[in-house]
Parts: C-alpha cells; structure tokens; sequence
C-alpha cells in the first residue's frame, strides 16, 4: 500500500507514552469506532515499523491527521 494511501495518526495512552505513524484508513476509522462506541477492548494496527496492539480502555487521546498537515513543499 502506497503512503499516499495510508493516514498519520498518534495514539496517546495513560502515563504519557505516545505512539504515531501512517496506518491504512479503515484501521484507523476501527481505532476510532472502538474509543466512541463499548466496543473492541484491543485493536491492532499495522504501522511501518511493525504491528501494535492498542488496549482501547488505556487511550489518552487519539489523534488523526487531515491530508493539509504534511510537511513539505507545495508545487506551485
């Protein structure tokens, strides 16, 4: 899967530790249904350097990047 196909995210977990990379859209819209919703107590994300399973009841914050957030230049 392409970068351009994937979205930043940074999850933060009670007791500070923060974690954040690309992960595929419909990962993160499952991260997010499970912060909003009783649903899945752990969900897994495939980010670039590796899997990560997130206890969804330990999540301080989460975070989801709009596309305009991107460091670079603009072709212009």
């Amino acid at each position: 899967m392409a970068e351009g196909d994937r979205v930043r995210v940074e999850i933060g977990f009670e007791g500070g530790q923060v974690i954040g990379g690309f992960v595929d859209p419909s990962s993160a819209d499952t991260l997010e249904r499970a912060l909003h919703e009783d649903a899945a107590r752990v969900v897994v994300l495939e980010l670039e350097d590796g899997r990560y399973h997130v206890v969804v009841p330990r999540v301080a914050y989460f975070r989801r990047f709009s596309r305009a957030s991107r460091v670079g230049f603009a072709a212009g």
